[in-house]
């Protein structure tokens, strides 16, 4: 900002019809963050529930829990679990998403599809352990496509962190990039011989290494390094 007055034309452009003015000063509630970036780059703040604008018109507000902490903060959270409310739900449940944002959810399908296609967005994985422990897998490039093509998965580009890439396992039965979205009574796996979604919505292929929604105890969660959900306390699926 150059000035005052530009620094007062930024506010009152970005932070309109949301002021209190006590005395000499004009408090100013933030309205218009396009993400939870966007938001961390504009003012301080805490990890937390906030209400961002994703699209042009911003007439579709959306609320979303931003991870300020991890790798720099302005990460909006699209899976966080604590094992408090079941993830085994039909395909429309997933499609519109469930749970409460201050505590657990799935953010839906249309709305994740909404938020990575036309961005180059990348997917960070963190799951912390009943130890304490937080391991991680941070994906360069992250989307899912729309419902008539089942939210297929597409990951691309450079991985790094804890957990390893077990998503894009080196045998092809096992990897889960490019596959559809699966739920108990939408199977879209590549196991013909059953379904792999009996626990909970996820991607599949025969079946996969991987398994965060699963509400079954034996379930791989994150083989190799998180062999099930007993090991755990919390995952989050974040994108930026």
């Amino acid at each position: 900002m150059k000035s005052c007055k530009t620094l007062r034309e930024f506010l009152s452009e970005n932070f309109a019809n949301s002021s209190n003015e006590a005395g000499d000063w004009r408090y100013y509630t933030f309205q218009y963050a396009s993400s939870c970036l966007e938001l961390r780059a504009l003012v301080p703040a805490l990890s937390g529930v906030y209400r961002i604008y994703p699209w042009r018109d911003r007439q579709r507000p959306l609320d979303v829990f931003c991870d300020m902490r991890t790798d720099g903060g302005g990460w909006t959270v699209i899976q966080r679990r604590t094992y408090g409310i079941p993830f085994n739900r039909a395909w429309n449940e997933y499609k519109r998403g469930f749970g409460s944002k201050d505590r657990e959810y799935w953010l839906g399908n249309d709305l994740i599809h909404a938020l990575t296609v036309e961005r180059t967005t990348s997917l960070y994985i963190a799951i912390t352990l009943t130890n304490g422990t937080t391991l991680y897998e941070q994906y360069e490039q992250f989307y899912i496509t729309d419902e008539t093509d089942g939210y297929r998965l597409r990951i691309a580009g450079n991985t790094e962190g804890t957990l390893g890439d077990s998503l894009r396992d080196d045998w092809p039965p096992w990897n889960v990039n490019g596959m559809q979205f699966s739920t108990f009574d939408r199977d879209n796996d590549g196991f013909s011989d059953g379904k792999c979604s009996d626990s909970g919505g996820w991607w599949f292929n025969q079946c996969g290494w991987t398994y965060l929604n699963s509400d079954d105890d034996e379930a791989r969660l994150w083989v190799p390094t998180v062999p099930n959900r007993t090991l755990v306390h919390e995952t989050k699926m974040m994108i930026r």
